[in-house]
């Protein structure tokens, strides 16, 4: 009986898809479904409150589902269609997309000085290069991650005013990848000095509306959290409420949608910048994004236009997860296979979406790891220039550095390497693998050949400290 209810409602979601002649397989749904809700229903037995999940595939939703409630107190149930969530980070792949019409409309080059655009605020020299737009979609701009972007809430934020004096580079641009929110800020503030409109704005007019986003909005004031889930942290299965999270910088995590219109956007990403007939980016830029523009390792995956990018099970994966006070979600696109789910639970940092990914990677397109070669302690010597003292890429430059940011690299005596409580052996220079053959690891040297940085893929980054 469930799984009709759900296929129903499936169904009316995908009326729009239907109309312009494609199919919804109910098989497809109860496959889906059987992948995705033990795994979920199990997290939410185990005092998750609710969650949303959808599922598509050539341009037509095959599954949605909202699991629990949205609220404890009120038990109100969770509904693809009529619950907003906050996306938290993923609110940067629509910023990407929003910079990069402007780009499609001849108004803004990526490859040029953004001081050019930039009307409110310009970027100081600092004695490096000009700052592109490319280099802070791809997560290249080397723009310290300095905190204090939290705040009340009490009025709408003045990005441009914020961000006065806070950018702060540390690197020439355009060489190593690190995670920014820094970098997607400022295109924020790009697309509000050459648009003319508000950041808010600008999305409902030229991505949200067009998509059919009804409900998609950006959280700029307390008021705003009007109708969206409430926030629970979870401590051992137990959820409490915390307070939203109100942010100086919008466009790097303030977006709130429900489920049904995050399957909207994966559609448009899927048919090349289109929701039916009307454009929403072109179709070369859509593929920019999909596209890898920069990584710290060439057999790793790095950053697209936007998104992050991984491979499991030997399908690429263009995707970027959010993370914010009180939930967990996950957008995630498979370009090649026309498919894409996005999912969104309550608690922070979850590993929930990261497991319901892969078990649908596992169960659609499962694939056999690769072969680890076996550690040879004779090695061992020549791994010493691996070892040493890093830091996540998302840390403050500018800060006292405590003990527990520092990741230590070290060199066994079995010829591997220890990382994140892992063990790594080597495949070649510079490239390693884990025990269990689910992950590699690359190592990025400098003009010096001196190891400078160290990847697990994407945003997993550190750099070595001297």
């Amino acid at each position: 009986m469930k799984i009709r209810r759900h296929l129903l409602g499936m169904l009316l979601c995908a009326s729009n898809a239907l109309a312009a002649g494609t199919q919804v397989e109910p098989a497809a749904a109860r496959q889906i479904a059987s992948i995705v809700d033990p795994i979920v229903e199990k997290e939410i037995a185990a005092g998750v409150p609710g969650a949303a999940f959808v599922f598509v595939r050539n341009g037509s939703v095959v599954y949605e589902r909202g699991y629990g409630v949205s609220d404890l107190a009120t038990k109100t149930k969770v509904d693809p269609e009529r619950t907003v969530w906050p996306i938290a980070s993923i609110t940067k792949v629509v910023t990407a997309m929003g910079a990069l019409q402007l780009v499609a409309d001849g108004r803004v080059k990526l490859d040029d000085d953004l001081n050019r655009y930039l009307k409110r605020l310009q970027v100081p020299a600092q004695g490096y290069s000009p700052l592109t737009l490319r280099h802070i979609l791809s997560h290249t701009g080397a723009l310290d991650e300095i905190p204090g972007r939290r705040y009340d809430g009490k009025q709408a934020p003045d990005m441009a005013a914020f961000l006065q004096g806070k950018l702060v580079r540390y690197r020439e641009p355009g060489k190593l990848t690190a995670y920014s929110t820094y970098g997607m800020a400022l295109a924020g503030v790009l697309i509000e000095d050459v648009s003319g409109q508000s950041y808010a704005d600008y999305l409902q007019q030229h991505i949200f509306a067009p998509a059919g986003m009804s409900s998609a909005r950006v959280m700029l004031r307390q008021g705003d959290e009007k109708g969206v889930a409430t926030p629970y942290e979870i401590d051992d299965g137990r959820a409490s409420v915390i307070a939203y999270e109100w942010y100086q910088t919008p466009p790097t995590s303030s977006m709130v949608a429900t489920a049904s219109d995050m399957g909207r956007l994966l559609v448009v990403h899927l048919a090349g910048g289109h929701a039916g007939s009307k454009e929403i980016l072109s179709p070369d830029l859509t593929r920019a994004m999909q596209t890898q523009q920069a990584t710290n390792h060439p057999d790793l995956p790095g950053w697209s236009l936007g998104f992050q990018l991984d491979n499991v099970n030997g399908v690429a994966i263009v995707e970027h997860g959010g993370d914010i006070g009180g939930f967990s979600a996950l957008f995630a696109l498979m370009p090649d296979k026309h498919e894409g789910f996005f999912i969104v639970n309550h608690g922070e940092s979850g590993d929930l979406r990261f497991r319901v990914k892969q078990a649908l990677l596992d169960a659609l397109y499962p694939g056999k790891a690769p072969t680890v070669p076996a550690a040879d302690a004779k090695n061992a010597p020549g791994l010493a220039e691996y070892a040493g003292r890093y830091i996540s890429s998302i840390t403050c430059r500018t800060c006292t550095i405590s003990e527990d940011q520092i990741f230590v690299v070290k060199a066994q005596a079995s010829g591997t390497l220890s990382l994140w409580g892992q063990t790594w052996v080597p495949v070649r220079r510079d490239l390693f693998i884990r025990d269990d053959g689910k992950r590699m690891l690359g190592f990025a040297r400098d003009e010096k050949d001196k190891i400078v940085s160290v990847t697990g893929g994407s945003w997993r980054v550190a750099d070595r400290l001297p």
